[in-house]
């Protein structure tokens, strides 16, 4: 610390990129008294959720949607050809909820847009169709959901700090960003989650609070967005003085874990260490 004043610092080992604080439960749709009838899966080949929502119209092909689908569509504002995941179908509201967005901004639509799932079904979204939308939210793998406390752990779908997080759980593809520059990553997109999210409609752009799906296809709102918990750091409120060195040693990180650092001021914070291989015992 060389800043001229004494500075407070935060230090946490994490797993996500984001920690979604959600709503008290009496905002929630059924006011219920807490968050425990909410399902959110763990670290399980279901374990998204996403607030990326479309209301459609001029449903067609099968009419039917499945999750795990893929959807395609064309948006020339944004690289022309789009594809999502499809995550959650509510068929009776009309809605698709999607993850894994090929570009976060792909339902910034132009103008009227036709839309076809790999299952046959179309849909469209545009002025011409009252009621369409589409949001640019976000969708990710969650660590963790702690139904006591209603905090959703996600590792958001987008790229950041040098981490493709949409590959962190894929074993044949490298996470990182081998070509470390920062020019090399400019076309890679990271938004951290936040508690309003733009909605785009043909009466005009809006921004209502976010909402998260959970596996029954409950929409729960969201009150607040950080990066760590107070459970999760090592070192709360340490203060540095000012033209001072500090050191902190044995920080061991699972292997996907990471390091969270938050200071009140520009300090300079350096990564000393190494990569071990744990070993197994047979």
């Amino acid at each position: 610390n060389n800043t001229g004043g004494a500075l407070d610092i935060d230090i946490g080992i994490v797993e996500q990129s984001d920690v979604i604080q959600l709503d008290a439960p009496s905002a929630q749709p059924g006011a219920p008294n807490n968050y425990s009838g909410f399902l959110i899966s763990n670290n399980t080949s279901n374990g998204y959720t996403t607030s990326i929502v479309i209301e459609y119209g001029n449903l067609g092909g099968t009419s039917t949607f499945a999750q795990g689908e893929t959807l395609s569509w064309t948006n020339a504002t944004y690289g022309g050809a789009q594809t999502a995941i499809i995550h959650y179908w509510d068929s009776a509201n009309g809605k698709l909820w999607l993850r894994d967005m090929s570009h976060p901004k792909g339902l910034d639509l132009p103008g009227d847009t036709n839309f076809t799932s790999s299952g046959g079904g179309t849909f469209s979204v545009g002025t011409s169709y009252a009621g369409t939308s589409g949001t640019a939210g976000w969708s990710g793998f969650v660590r963790y959901f702690d139904s006591l406390t209603g905090k959703i752990y996600l590792l958001n779908h987008e790229f950041r700090n040098n981490i493709d997080y949409a590959q962190i759980y894929d074993i044949n593809n490298e996470v990182r960003e081998q070509a470390n520059n920062n020019l090399n990553r400019m076309n890679k997109v990271y938004r951290p989650v936040t508690v309003n999210q733009d909605k785009f409609a043909g009466v005009g752009p809006s921004t209502p609070v976010t909402e998260f799906i959970d596996n029954n296809g409950v929409e729960l709102l969201v009150s607040a967005v950080s990066q760590a918990t107070t459970e999760q750091l090592i070192v709360n409120g340490k203060q540095i003085a000012d033209n001072s060195v500090e050191e902190f040693s044995g920080i061991v990180l699972g292997q996907y874990q990471s390091l969270y650092v938050k200071c009140t001021g520009a300090v300079t914070f350096t990564l000393v260490g190494f990569e071990e291989v744990a070993e197994v015992a047979s």
